[in-house]
C-alpha cells in the first residue's frame, strides 16, 4: 500500500491540489452569485434554457429584445447543455451548472497529467504540466469568472479524445472499444459550440499528417467540415428570423430606428463584429484571404498583442514548437484577434472565448517538450557526457519544472482571481456573507441634527443587493418578468425573463432599475429611452408600483385601475417658499411635505417642491430618499422615481417649480420605530442629502 502511494505521488499531488482549488472556486462562485455577479448573460440564458427543456421548449430562452426562442435563433449552436439536463431535474438551481463546470475544467489536470505520462515517460514531470495548468492564469478567469458556457464545460472531452487517440497510436492497438470512445468525445466537442468542428477538422489533419492515420483523419475533416457548414451556413441562417421578427417588434413598441441596428437584422448575429471585411460569410472570407495586409493590422491591432503574451508567456512560448498541434486552435485565435467593432473583448485571457485555446496549449506544451528534449540530448558534444542517456529525462524535468515556474509567476501578476484570493485570505480578507443591512452608524446619534441641514449620508447604491434580494423573494415562480441583467440568473427558472425595457408593456412583473444601460449599449440608445418608459410606466393604469428600494421599482400587472389625473412631478411658475434647502448647487428644497407615520407594505406619499436657482448644469443626478432609524442606524434608501421618469434633473429650468410626488412602499423587512428622513442627490462623485424631520414606521 505504502509503495503504490509512493509511486503515485505525483498524481495524489495534482488530485490534491485540483481539490483544494475547486473548494477555493466553489467559495467565490456562490459568493459571485449572491452578489447578484452573475447575470442573465449568460448564466440566466444557460440555466433558462435547461428549465424550459425540463418543460418541454427544448433549449428555449428569452433573448436581448423578449421574445422566446431556440437558442440557435441567436447564432449560438451549443447542444452540449442538453447533456445537464438529468442533474439540473434533480438539482434545479442556476449554481448547477457552475459547480458542473468547475469539475469539468478543474479535474481535467489529471487528464492532463495522463497525456504528459504517456508522452514524456515522467511522472514527475507530468505532474509539474498538470499543476501548471491548474496555476494557468486563464484558468482562474474561467472558473471564477465566467459561470458556465458549453465551450468551456467540453474542454475535458477534448483531452479525453486526444488521450485516448494517443494511447491507441503508441500501443499500436486501435480496439473498438477505444475508436468509439474516441469518437463520443470528438462529438461532445463539437456539440460545445458552433466553431468547434473546425477542432475536429484540424485535428483531423494532424492524425492524416502525423500520425499516418489517413482514413481517420479523412473522416474527422469531413465530418468536422459538414458539422461547420449545417451549423454557421443552414442552422443558424435559418432560424435568424425569429430574432429579427421579435426585434423588430421591440423597436416598433419604442419607437426605435432600426436602420441604426442593422447587424440584429443579419444571417449571424455577430457579422458585426467583422464589419471591416465585409457584412456578409462570403464577404468576410474573401477579404481575409485577399487583403491578408489588413487581416495582420487587426489580429495584431490595439490591445491583442498584449493579449497574445498573456496568452503565450505563462508557457514560455514554447507552444511554437509543436505547430502541428497549435494550429489546431487556429479557429478561435481567428474569431477571437479579427474582431474589428470596438468595445468587444473577445481576445482576453478572462473572456470564456479562451476556453479551447487552452488544452490545445498544453497539449502542444508536452509535445514540444519533448521534441525540444529529444533534439537537446542528440547534439552530438553531449554524447561525450558520462550520463548522456538520462539526458533527454533531466530535459524533461527541467523544462517542466520552468513551466510551472512561469505559470505560478504569471498567475500572479495577471491578477488570477483564485490566487488573489488566496492571497487575500492570508493576510485574512476572508469573503463572508453579504452584509444585508445596511447602516449608518454616526448619523442617528446624533439628536441635535437641525432641520435642512446636510449631512452624509450613503449614496444611493448602483447594485442594492439587499433590495435585490427581496425583489427577487416578491416576484412568482410562473410570472414573465421584465427587469435588469444582473437579476437574470435569480430569476432565470421561469418561461420569460425580459432585460427592461424589454416586454415592459406585456411582462406580469416590470423591475425597473434606474441605473441600467445594458439594452442601451447593445442598441447604442440614448439614455433617455429608460427614462421615458419609466414615465409610461408611471402613468399606465394597468401596472401598479408593488415596491421601491434602493435603484430598483417593481410594477405589477393588475387590472386597470384609476391612477390620479395629476401626474407625480408638475411644473409651476409661482409657489410660496416655505424653506431653502439647498442640496448641490443651485438646486434648493423649498417646501416638502412627510406623513407622521408609515405603514410597511401600504403606499404613502412624500412630497417635495424644488427650484434651481440659476442655469448651471445638472446632469447624470439621480434624486433619492433615506430613512434612518433612530434605534440602530439601519438605512433603507429609494430612488426618486417621478423626477428620474418624467423629467430628469438634468432638464429642469431655473423659471419653474417642481413639485415632486413619491408615493413610498417601504417594505416589511425593516424595523418598527422612528426614522430620520432625507432628501439627497447623487451622480456617483458627489453626494448629499438634507435633513428633513422623523416618521413613525409601524
Amino acid at each position: 500500500m505504502i509503495q503504490k502511494i509512493k509511486s503515485n505521488l505525483p498524481l495524489i499531488l495534482v488530485l490534491g491540489l485540483s481539490v483544494v482549488i475547486f473548494l477555493v472556486n466553489l467559495r467565490i462562485n456562490f459568493f459571485r452569485y449572491n452578489n447578484f455577479d452573475f447575470g442573465k448573460f449568460d448564466l440566466g440564458n444557460m440555466t433558462q434554457m435547461l428549465w424550459n427543456t425540463l418543460h418541454g421548449r427544448v433549449l428555449y430562452l428569452t433573448d436581448y429584445f423578449g421574445t422566446n426562442l431556440p437558442r440557435w435563433s441567436m447564432s449560438h449552436v451549443d447542444p452540449i447543455l442538453l447533456l445537464f439536463v438529468p442533474i439540473f431535474a434533480v438539482f434545479q438551481h442556476p449554481m448547477t451548472l457552475v459547480v458542473s463546470q468547475l469539475v469539468l475544467v478543474i479535474f481535467s489536470s489529471i487528464i492532463i497529467y495522463k497525456i504528459a505520462e504517456l508522452e514524456l515517460k515522467s511522472k514527475f514531470s507530468a505532474c509539474f504540466l498538470a499543476c501548471a495548468y491548474l496555476f494557468y492564469p486563464a484558468i482562474g478567469f474561467l472558473t471564477a469568472w465566467t459561470g458556465f458556457h458549453g465551450v468551456t464545460a467540453v474542454i475535458p472531452a477534448f483531452l479525453g479524445a486526444f488521450y485516448v487517440y494517443e494511447k491507441m497510436h503508441k500501443s499500436q492497438k486501435f480496439t473498438k472499444k477505444g475508436l468509439v470512445a474516441f469518437w463520443v468525445l470528438l462529438v461532445l466537442v463539437m456539440m460545445g459550440k458552433e466553431q468547434l468542428p473546425l477542432y475536429i477538422a484540424f485535428y483531423g489533419v494532424f492524425i492524416w499528417l502525423f500520425r499516418q492515420n489517413y482514413k481517420l483523419g479523412l473522416k474527422m475533416i469531413g465530418v468536422g467540415a459538414v458539422w461547420f457548414i449545417v451549423a454557421f451556413f443552414v442552422i443558424i441562417p435559418s432560424f435568424a428570423k425569429y430574432r429579427i421578427e421579435g426585434y423588430n417588434k421591440f423597436a416598433t413598441s419604442l419607437g426605435l430606428d432600426t436602420s441604426v441596428t442593422r447587424d440584429v437584422e443579419r444571417p449571424n448575429y455577430f457579422l458585426s463584429r467583422y464589419e471591416a471585411f465585409g457584412e456578409t460569410y462570403v464577404e468576410v472570407a474573401v477579404n481575409m484571404l485577399l487583403r491578408p495586409d489588413i487581416m495582420v493590422q487587426v489580429f495584431f491591432g490595439g490591445d491583442k498583442l498584449d493579449n497574445l503574451r498573456r496568452t503565450f508567456e505563462p508557457v514560455g512560448y514554447i507552444t511554437l514548437a509543436a505547430p502541428q498541434l497549435l494550429i489546431i486552435s487556429l479557429p478561435d485565435f481567428l474569431i477571437n484577434y479579427l474582431t474589428t467593432e470596438g468595445g468587444i473583448g473577445t481576445a482576453e485571457i478572462y473572456n470564456h472565448r479562451v476556453s479551447m485555446i487552452v488544452p490545445v496549449m498544453f497539449i502542444s506544451v508536452i509535445f514540444a517538450i519533448s521534441w525540444l528534449s529529444k533534439f537537446l540530448s542528440s547534439v552530438k558534444f553531449l554524447r561525450k557526457i558520462r550520463f548522456y542517456e538520462k539526458l533527454s529525462g533531466w530535459f524533461v524535468l527541467v523544462f517542466s519544472a520552468l513551466i510551472l515556474g512561469l505559470n505560478i509567476y504569471t498567475t500572479f501578476t495577471y491578477n488570477n482571481p483564485v490566487y488573489l484570493w488566496l492571497t487575500q485570505a492570508v493576510s485574512k480578507r476572508l469573503l463572508g456573507a453579504i452584509a444585508l443591512a445596511k447602516t449608518e452608524p454616526d448619523i442617528f446619534k446624533q439628536t441635535d441634527l437641525e432641520l435642512g441641514k446636510m449631512a452624509h449620508i450613503s449614496r444611493l447604491e448602483n447594485k442594492d443587493r439587499e433590495c435585490a434580494q427581496k425583489v427577487i423573494g416578491l416576484i412568482p415562480e410562473d410570472a414573465s418578468v421584465s427587469g435588469p441583467d444582473y437579476l437574470g440568473a435569480h430569476l432565470s427558472m421561469r418561461e420569460t425573463y425580459a432585460i427592461f425595457p424589454a416586454l415592459y408593456e406585456e411582462a406580469d412583473f416590470v423591475i425597473v432599475d434606474v441605473f441600467s444601460r445594458k439594452i442601451l449599449t447593445i442598441l447604442d440608445a440614448d439614455v433617455t429611452l429608460v427614462r421615458d418608459v419609466v414615465g409610461d410606466l408611471v402613468k399606465n393604469n394597468n401596472y401598479k408600483m408593488a415596491l421601491g428600494c434602493g435603484n430598483l421599482f417593481v410594477f405589477q400587472k393588475v387590472e386597470p385601475f384609476e391612477k390620479d389625473s395629476l401626474l407625480p412631478l408638475q411644473q409651476r411658475f409661482s409657489y410660496e417658499e416655505k424653506v431653502s434647502f439647498e442640496m448641490v448647487a443651485p438646486l434648493n428644497v423649498v417646501d416638502y411635505k412627510l406623513p407622521e407615520t408609515l405603514t410597511r407594505s401600504q403606499p404613502a406619499k412624500l412630497e417635495f417642491v424644488y427650484k434651481k436657482q440659476e442655469s448651471k448644469r445638472l446632469d447624470d443626478y439621480v434624486l433619492f430618499m433615506s430613512f434612518v432609524s433612530r434605534e440602530n442606524g439601519e438605512i433603507y434608501q429609494v430612488a426618486n422615481l417621478p423626477s428620474f421618469g418624467l423629467t430628469q434633473v438634468k432638464d429642469w429650468e431655473t423659471d419653474p417649480y417642481y413639485l415632486e410626488t413619491n408615493e413610498v412602499i417601504l417594505p416589511s423587512y425593516i424595523s418598527e420605530g422612528k426614522y430620520m428622513v432625507f432628501v439627497g442627490m447623487t451622480n456617483n462623485i458627489k453626494n448629499r442629502s438634507v435633513y428633513l424631520g422623523d416618521v413613525t414606521v409601524n
